[in-house]
């Protein structure tokens, strides 16, 4: 089976085997969302992708209201055994999330609690320039959802009726399959009010017709590819003219490579990385971390180099 074929097998298993179960409890009082203390709504099921792949994620729409910025988020999470690989960001249209690879990450590795509310805190807040952010969660892949609570899989919980969020599911990151608008994630932003310098997301935002060029936010985008072997391209993106550093870290923090460092012009940058250290010797295989600054801007994504 092979191209659309394939595709439409993919999704009608990804919308089959999504797993549900039975009501689950509130958990209590969340002091989420902005809500003033609202009680959490209660707890439909779960969901998850099945079967998950390399970028199976669900993409969760989140309005943000104005003047406000995103600095969390809390969820009710299945197994709390697994970690998401990551948890990203990214401006948009309500009726459509973007692509995995256009979005920003804001968390890795992340745990939740078993059958119960979790919470995620980003390193900074987060604002946008349209009428909301799109969160992705990632799921591990090739683990399957079997049940709920510890060790039966990645997945999130979803609400019938209101207080839950609208959602989509897709199995490769870029084309979504949207949730039935009966059933909304489980998902709760949490707000800060919004102040200059804060990281502002606009991939989504409309830009103005008579706009020539493109504009760009200031933001390090995902390596490709990830792992690697024997090279990576690291691209950065600069909403204006800046002094730029990035390095390479290994996983002790010691600096192994110098990427850039100087004034960058607003705009697309790419870096390569060849797995060599600043001595030009090549690196063992391993994990390492590109960490990017620009300005008040920090950000980091993991390597995998594969030899």
């Amino acid at each position: 089976m092979k191209g659309s074929d394939m595709r439409r097998s993919i999704y009608l298993i990804l919308i089959v085997l999504t797993c549900v179960w039975g009501s689950v409890a509130p958990a209590g009082s969340g002091g989420g969302g902005g809500g003033g203390g609202t009680t959490d709504p209660e707890i439909t099921g779960m969901m998850g992708v099945v079967p998950a792949l390399e970028n199976s994620c669900a993409a969760i729409w989140l309005p943000i209201p104005e003047g406000q910025a995103v600095t969390g988020l809390r969820w009710f999470n299945n197994d709390g055994t697994l970690a998401f690989p990551g948890i990203y960001l990214e401006s948009g249209d309500p009726e459509q999330p973007v692509a995995l690879a256009e979005t920003v990450l804001m968390a890795e590795n992340v745990l939740g609690q078993s059958g119960d509310w979790s919470e995620v805190q980003f390193s900074e807040p987060v604002s946008c320039a349209s009428e909301g952010l799109y969160v992705l969660f990632r799921f591990p892949e090739g683990i399957e959802v079997s049940d709920f609570g510890t060790g039966g899989g990645p997945a999130i919980g979803y609400v019938t009726g209101e207080g839950g969020a609208p959602g989509w599911l897709c199995a490769d990151g870029e084309s979504w399959t949207r949730i039935d608008g009966t059933y909304g994630f489980a998902v709760i932003p949490q707000y800060v009010d919004a102040e200059p310098g804060m990281l502002q997301l606009n991939g989504g935002a409309q830009q103005p017709e008579a706009a020539d060029v493109p504009s760009y936010q200031t933001a390090l985008l995902l390596p490709a590819p990830n792992p690697f072997n024997p090279q990576t391209e690291i691209t950065f993106t600069l909403a204006a003219d800046e002094m730029v550093e990035m390095d390479v870290y290994d996983v002790r923090g010691r600096r192994v490579a110098e990427l850039a460092s100087g004034r960058f012009a607003a705009g697309l940058h790419t870096c390569t990385w060849n797995g060599r250290d600043v001595a030009g010797r090549g690196v063992a295989s391993g994990v390492y971390f590109v960490r990017f600054r620009a300005g008040s801007i920090q950000m980091h994504h993991r390597l995998a180099l594969v030899r």
